[in-house]
């Protein structure tokens, strides 16, 4: 049975548990870097930051203790030192959003056949890629992250009720431009909302 992140922290703090510490660590480090990268645009960029924000928790889990939400506190750190290290180094914001991509839950494999799943998985990037940007960040971070609109709204500085209508500016929009390219497209559509 697969520990949750808050049990970790626990022992990291408690037992100074280098193990809790390395499974934490391979329980976010993707999804952070996948989140940074709305930020930055660089690869590298992400990584070192990621890197940088688990460091910094290892050295600090002493002063950290209290923490009641680490997945929330990864996220928020994450955040603030990409913005730290955008006005610090001036990083020239890349258009090369290929390093990463949205992870989409598995549809039932009777509905499409590969070829027809991997066309579906590639028009739905492509439609979450035309997003407006704070609508797909919010959204990647609900599907890709799986954060609750409260975390998500915790992270990102707004309010709960904004990130419900950027989710249900993204549902919509996602649904026209699918639905005019692949009709089960829908399907997925409320798949992915009952997460």
């Amino acid at each position: 049975m697969p520990i949750d992140s808050q049990t970790l922290w626990i022992r990291i703090c408690e037992k100074d548990d280098i193990s809790a510490f390395e499974e934490l660590h391979s329980m976010y480090y993707s999804a952070l870097c996948n989140f940074t990268f709305s930020y930055l645009k660089e690869k590298e960029a992400c990584e070192e930051v990621v890197s940088d924000v688990f460091v910094a928790l290892w050295q600090k889990r002493k002063e950290l203790e209290n923490i009641r939400n680490i997945k929330s506190y990864l996220y928020t750190c994450s955040k603030n030192l990409s913005i730290d290290l955008i006005r610090k180094n001036a990083i020239r914001i890349q258009s090369d959003t290929n390093c990463y991509e949205i992870e989409i839950p598995d549809i039932d494999e009777n509905l499409l056949s590969p070829l027809e799943m991997k066309e579906f998985r590639n028009n739905l990037n492509n439609a979450i890629e035309q997003l407006p940007p704070q609508c797909k960040l919010i959204f990647k971070m609900l599907i890709n992250d799986q954060l609750a609109y409260k975390e998500i709204a915790d992270v990102l500085n707004l309010s709960r009720k904004t990130v419900e209508a950027q989710i249900a500016i993204a549902y919509k929009k996602l649904s026209v431009v699918l639905k005019q390219i692949y009709l089960p497209a829908i399907l997925l559509l409320f798949i992915l909302k009952s997460f």
